[in-house]
């Protein structure tokens, strides 16, 4: 991590909280837990179908599994689960998950055909394989209890409840109280566990003004500029070429994706970002010229017109070029970083090779909005990502639990763009979004094919993904100039 950045819990590893929760941190248990939850829902998505996830949610399904996982690990002493090992959480946790998938998926098919559907006494079934318990089944009980250490026996109850996937009428039911009453102490349990799971979490503010004034790039009026085509388009927005009618030159205008337009905080912070970034003044960074509103009020920003192709469609590419093309992009990030600015969806898309060879870096500011991955593909909104694109974007852009946005968020990016210059695809690519937002949430590192390890300057290469495509923030370099000398081996 960078030196002198703050430490946080989530920035650790899985073996680290561990060790942390063992010596008493409750901040340390719930972070785990929550990382738990949101692989968990990558995963029962990823086994999802199109069409499945449009009538089996898979948080309720995740719910309904972590609710019966607390039932039968809730006291030490009458645990009946058999655990081996740290990783058998995860694997218990897991098959939970995947019992319950497949008891939704039967009754789906059986509500699809006019059939009656008799569910089995699904305790039952779980505990078959689990009649033993030994010592190690110690420390997932002490860390349920961790948990439920912090709140009252009636806020546990009504958390298993919710974790077993009633509703808050069913609940009032159960518990003999309105359901305004229910709702309440749901409000109170999120705000005693939040401050536990992340720190400084983004969140959209609908009550938030634009406000530019204090910005130092120039607004620059819709009525000033004449559009031309189209030369661009990303996740969160579509560049064209466009006229200055004053001066006859040409220049690039950047639209904010429609969509985005109602959320006013990101609307700042993309505003902001790119004004921050205007004032760095490096050959690798685009320069910003000014920023305006549509007349429908979608932000807009000009930057000057870069002749040249982004890195993405530049492939056939010679390696010792592609090494080249790195360091000027680590060297760029690095002027970047040490003026407080990160960029945080760095991919081959946003970095432009111009006709002379330069690699010139781009998009400033649009990955800074509050964004679901994949919404409309039935992936559950609380697994969210900060900026980035799957498959460049770091765990920690997915959630919070997974560490806080940093240089080391642009490192990991460099690392992935390293690994799309060796294979010629974004790590994590899988055939369904789901299944490649599991994988960028997993425990394990990506692996680099064997075979394209053919030329010393793909050596270097390799090098580069493995020191900083780390799925944990602590294990990645503590700075670009370790990359920098990453590359320079082969000088």
């Amino acid at each position: 991590m960078a030196e002198n950045s703050k430490i946080t819990f989530a920035n650790l590893s899985g073996h680290e909280l561990i060790e942390k929760w063992r010596t008493g941190s409750q901040e340390a248990a719930a972070v785990l837990m929550e990382r738990y939850r949101l692989r968990l829902i990558a995963l029962v998505a990823s086994r999802l179908s199109r069409g499945q996830r449009g009538s089996i949610d898979p948080e309720d399904v995740v719910q309904s599994a972590m609710g019966s996982f607390f039932r039968n690990t809730s006291s030490a002493s009458q645990s009946r689960l058999q655990i081996e090992s740290t990783l058998s959480v995860w694997n218990l946790l897991a098959m939970f998950a995947k019992r319950k998938l497949s008891r939704s998926l039967e009754r789906a098919s059986a509500a699809k055909r006019g059939a009656g559907w008799d569910r089995n006494a699904l305790d039952q079934i779980e505990l078959l394989e689990f009649q033993q318990a030994t010592p190690e089944s110690q420390e997932v009980a002490e860390l349920v209890n961790e948990l439920n250490s912090m709140l009252s026996p009636d806020q546990v109850e009504l958390l298993e409840l919710l974790l077993a996937g009633n509703t808050q009428r069913e609940i009032a039911e159960e518990l003999s109280v309105e359901e305004r009453t229910v709702r309440r102490r749901v409000t109170t349990i999120r705000n005693l566990l939040t401050p536990h799971l992340f720190e400084n979490q983004t969140t959209n503010d609908g009550d938030a003004i634009l406000q530019p004034p204090s910005f130092s790039l120039p607004r620059i009026g819709y009525g000033q500029f004449v559009l031309g085509k189209m030369i661009g388009s990303g996740g969160f927005g579509k560049v064209y070429q466009a006229r200055m009618q004053a001066t006859d030159t040409s220049v690039a205008v950047k639209f904010m994706h429609r969509h985005l337009w109602t959320d006013v905080r990101a609307k700042n912070s993309f505003l902001h970002e790119i004004d921050q970034a205007s004032r760095i003044d490096h050959p690798g960074i685009i320069k910003y010229l000014g920023w305006g509103e549509s007349p429908h009020g979608g932000p807009y920003t000009l930057s000057e017109l870069i002749k040249g192709s982004p890195l993405s469609h530049c492939r056939p590419m010679g390696d010792m070029h592609l090494v080249q093309v790195l360091r000027q992009v680590c060297e760029a990030i690095g002027v970047a970083h040490s003026s407080g600015i990160v960029h945080g969806d760095l991919t081959p898309n946003n970095i432009l090779i111009s006709t002379d060879g330069r690699a010139i870096i781009t998009d400033f500011g649009l990955s800074t909005c509050l964004q679901p991955i994949a919404q409309s593909q039935g992936i559950d909104s609380a697994v969210r990502s900060v900026g980035g694109t799957l498959g460049y974007a770091a765990p920690e852009q997915v959630s919070p639990a997974f560490g806080s946005i940093g240089p080391w968020t642009d490192i990991y990016a460099i690392g992935a763009i390293a690994y799309f210059c060796l294979t010629g695809i974004a790590p994590h690519t899988k055939a369904d979004v789901a299944e490649s937002l599991s994988s960028t949430i997993s425990e394990e590192d990506e692996p680099i094919p064997g075979n394209v390890l053919i030329t010393a300057a793909s050596e270097t290469l390799s090098r580069l993904v493995k020191l900083a495509l780390r799925k944990t923030v602590t294990d990645r370099p503590n700075g670009i100039p370790t990359l920098m000398a990453a590359l320079s081996e082969l000088d």
